[in-house]
């Protein structure tokens, strides 16, 4: 599997494992996305709790120029380190979602 492959299923088991995290609820509902084309992936969370209506994004990854852009993390967890974990390299995980002059104190790719 190639770098690319590999990149959009650590991105897909990811999200897969947080949307299943939630508790199951009956008027709100865990819908994920998957631009395997584009490359754009994302978990959002959709529907009704009483009478205020819940639209989302909770994870929202990216792939540009062969590394993944974290361009939204609504979760308490360290999802940078998770893809770590999974065997991506750091320097090819960027924190989109912190401004360019902060990425390079990340720890992770800057650009």
């Amino acid at each position: 599997m190639d770098k690319l492959d590999t990149y959009r299923q650590a991105i897909q088991t990811l999200l897969e494992q947080h949307s299943e995290s939630k508790k199951p609820d009956e008027d709100i509902e865990e819908q994920l996305f998957f631009d395997t084309t584009r490359d754009h992936y994302q978990l959002m969370r959709v529907g009704w709790n009483h009478l205020k209506r819940t639209y989302h994004t909770i994870l929202h990854f990216d792939i540009k120029d062969g590394k993944i852009w974290l361009q939204q993390n609504t979760t308490d967890s360290d999802v940078g380190q998770e893809l770590v974990e999974m065997g991506v390299p750091k320097e090819d995980i960027v924190l989109g979602l912190h401004p360019a002059y902060k990425r390079p104190y990340t720890g992770y790719g800057v650009a």
